[in-house]
């Protein structure tokens, strides 16, 4: 890799918000909590991935420092790769293949692993079916498969390449507009047929953010390595579940119901550039609550799933 672009993926990479910062303490509480042998085996396989060098980039301190480290930033790379040159959008219509690289299975950026639509209505509209894949299609794909054993030859079902997909697919799930799409009446298409909110982005607030936006940063703040770890230490502080939930369709329907409960109670009006949503401070303390309170159980359970399945 040049340095040129190993310089234009750190900063990609420290610049992602709730992505960076949720996705970066959510892996530094699962990894706090994983076992002797599977932190051993996460260790080798981050070792191993070929962006290993910019995962590390920026890292200080001793080896265990560094190796925690590399798996954090392990959990935002399929984050960092939607703005890499070295990799395309392959669900774009026009997509144009970019060259292979050592190590890689190919260079697509896989965007529609990241959430799931499930589909809900305040009002009674018609609804429609998530498309596939989708992230529990792709979690479950992947679960299966994170303990295989490591070939040296690059794959997509490798665990070199599918772990940093588990830590941040798996934590996506936990930021409930990750896992819904809510449709109303008047929100149409094209083609004038039902659409969903794609998870609360077409949902504009007071200022210009839309929905989604503000939830990704209930987490709030810089991703500098001081700031995520004081994130760290208030997850550590949340309830622990005494037998963590390791089924992704559970994670998401609990998203689901937090939805429809929480995210969503300003209502069904507004929402437009011309109508914005306006929060009120409860709403806001309340998300803040909600966040910890999901990431902190993200990190509890894909440390035990981790544990499970890298014995």
């Amino acid at each position: 890799m040049s340095k040129s672009v190993a310089c234009l993926l750190f900063f990609a990479l420290i610049g992602q918000g709730w992505n960076a910062v949720g996705h970066r303490a959510v892996a530094g509480h699962a990894y706090d909590r994983l076992k002797k042998t599977a932190r051993h085996r996460v260790d080798d396989l981050i070792r191993k991935h070929p962006d290993y060098q910019l995962l590390v980039a920026g890292a200080t301190g001793n080896n265990k420092e560094r190796a925690r480290y590399a798996f954090m930033s392990a959990a935002v790379w399929p984050d960092t790769i939607k703005g890499d040159p070295r990799f395309y959008d392959e669900s774009r219509r026009d997509a144009k293949p970019t060259p292979v690289l050592a190590g890689f299975p190919d260079m697509q950026q896989r965007r529609n692993w990241h959430y799931i639509n499930k589909p809900f209505s305040p009002d009674g509209t018609p609804l429609l079916k998530p498309p596939v894949p989708n992230a529990l299609t792709q979690l479950h794909w992947i679960i299966e498969r994170i303990g295989n054993k490591v070939t040296g030859e690059a794959s997509v079902e490798d665990p070199v390449y599918l772990l940093p997909w588990l830590m941040h697919v798996g934590g996506d799930e936990f930021q409930p507009l990750h896992c819904v799409t809510r449709f109303r009446k008047g929100q149409l298409d094209r083609d004038g047929k039902p659409m969903g909110d794609l998870g609360g982005n077409t949902v504009i607030l007071l200022g210009g953010q839309n929905l989604h936006a503000y939830w990704d940063d209930s987490l709030g703040g810089t991703p500098s390595p001081t700031y995520v770890e004081a994130v760290i230490k208030q997850l550590r502080k949340q309830d622990r579940e005494k037998k963590p939930i390791l089924e992704p369709a559970v994670w998401i329907e609990e998203g689901l119901a937090i939805a429809k409960r929480d995210v969503y109670s300003f209502g069904v009006d507004g929402g437009t550039k011309e109508d914005p949503v306006k929060l009120d401070d409860h709403y806001k303390i309340r998300s803040r609550k909600i966040a910890l309170q999901r990431a902190a159980l993200g990190g509890q359970r894909l440390a035990a799933l981790l544990n499970e399945k890298l014995r």
